[in-house]
């Protein structure tokens, strides 16, 4: 039963599913400023592709000018940097806190606004 409960656990943080889901418009926008190797950049896609919830994921990989933005616009240099609507949450762990806090669903349903 632990190794089950683990398991569905890792696959819900790696984003998968044994079924297939379209991703679902949010009342909010997620975006995502990411690089493709990036663990947590993984980790974070993995979480919001487990939602069904449909984001845009910006590659800084190669593209100094998008890693520029990225920088003006949160004052981080690291990846991932998340935004949900206008709100800059931060990074992989920010958005796992406010999913573990039971906060993410409301923010990106414009619940708690």
């Amino acid at each position: 039963m632990v190794i089950k409960e683990i398991k569905e656990i890792k696959d819900k943080i790696l984003g998968r599913s044994d079924k297939l889901t379209v991703p679902a418009a949010t009342p909010q926008p997620i975006v995502m400023y990411t690089t493709r190797f990036c663990p947590y950049c993984i980790r974070a896609r993995g979480l919001l592709r487990s939602k069904g919830w449909d984001f845009q994921d910006i590659p800084v990989d190669t593209d100094q000018g998008l890693r520029s933005e990225m920088m003006k616009k949160s004052g981080q240099h690291t990846v991932p940097q998340i935004w949900i609507g206008d709100q800059h949450i931060g990074g992989c762990d920010e958005l796992f806190g406010l999913e573990f806090g039971n906060q993410l669903e409301a923010m990106v349903m414009g619940e708690n606004q």
